[in-house]
């Protein structure tokens, strides 16, 4: 007779199959979004309140530009780059699903 947790390989892919897919993360406001937005808030008062033209130089010309528009590009390009440095990389998201699919299996 077999063991209940003795699989033989056909099990076990059966068993993957049947598997349930992790419960999402809990929903709901996290203090992070708070800081977000309250960032974001910040940002944009101050922004409107720089509302008048300067002189923005580049490395090979010059613009005018209203202070709010530099603003606002300035925090969008930053949101940009810290997007894809703080992401994973594919070695890292290979090494973490195997991670999960180990949690799931075993």
């Amino acid at each position: 007779m077999r063991r209940n947790d003795e699989l033989e390989p056909d099990d076990r892919d059966r068993s993957i199959e049947r598997a349930q897919p992790p419960e999402p993360k809990r929903a709901g406001i996290r203090p992070r979004h708070v800081i977000i937005v309250l960032f974001a808030i910040v940002l944009i008062a101050f922004a409107i309140a720089n509302f008048k033209y300067v002189e923005v130089s580049f490395l090979l010309f010059e613009t005018r530009a209203r202070l709010f528009t530099v603003i606002v590009v300035a925090a969008g390009l930053g949101f940009v780059i810290g997007y894809f440095t703080g992401r994973p990389t594919r070695l890292q998201r290979k090494w973490l699903r195997r991670r999960e699919e180990e949690d799931l299996t075993g």
